[in-house]
């Protein structure tokens, strides 16, 4: 089993964070796991992307190549990845922050708009697209278990942050099997 994920945004939406804790809920199921992060110039407001691979075997290259699932939380993430090749790599965006109307592509079905931030802002907690996009990604890899990620937040999050943070994991994980 290999999967890779990528997480894209702009610096202050928690990209990097997501890929981390994922790979980390990774390693507590017996999985390997590499991350390596990438941003711009400025903190806050320049592109950033985490890579993330998980698999059961030793993983030589750290850096994806393949992307299984890339999530772009920003109209400057998804442009990047407009042209990703294989059919196999599902581009999950956030619909309510990316109009791909106006950018004037036509997507092929591995494309799926969803609401992320949106959705966070109904579950009272517009911090939380990054855990809302980790329970995403956590439901395409089969073998990432709910409570390696409930135990990763809870050693991540203050008590008061993580009831919020388990919400958002939960409805992102409903989110993601929709997709499946």
């Amino acid at each position: 089993m290999r999967y890779e994920v990528i997480f894209a945004g702009i610096g202050g939406q928690g990209v990097i964070l997501a890929g981390t804790l994922l790979g980390e809920a990774a390693v507590r199921c017996g999985l390997k796991a590499t991350q390596t992060q990438a941003y711009g110039v400025s903190a806050r407001g320049g592109f950033t992307k985490t890579d993330l691979i998980v698999s059961d075997e030793e993983i030589l290259y750290p850096y994806s190549l393949n992307p299984n699932l890339i999530i772009a939380l920003a109209e400057e993430a998804f442009m990047r990845y407009i042209d990703v090749n294989g059919d196999a790599c599902k581009v999950i965006y956030d619909s309510g922050l990316i109009d791909v109307k106006s950018i004037g592509f036509s997507l092929d079905k591995r494309f799926v708009g969803v609401p992320i931030t949106n959705i966070a802002v109904e579950l009272g907690s517009p911090r939380s697209v990054n855990i809302l996009s980790l329970g995403i990604a956590a439901s395409f890899i089969k073998d990432i278990s709910f409570d390696a990620l409930r135990e990763t937040l809870s050693e991540t999050f203050s008590a008061n942050a993580l009831e919020k943070n388990i919400e958002a994991l939960s409805k992102g994980i409903e989110l993601g099997r929709s997709m499946l």
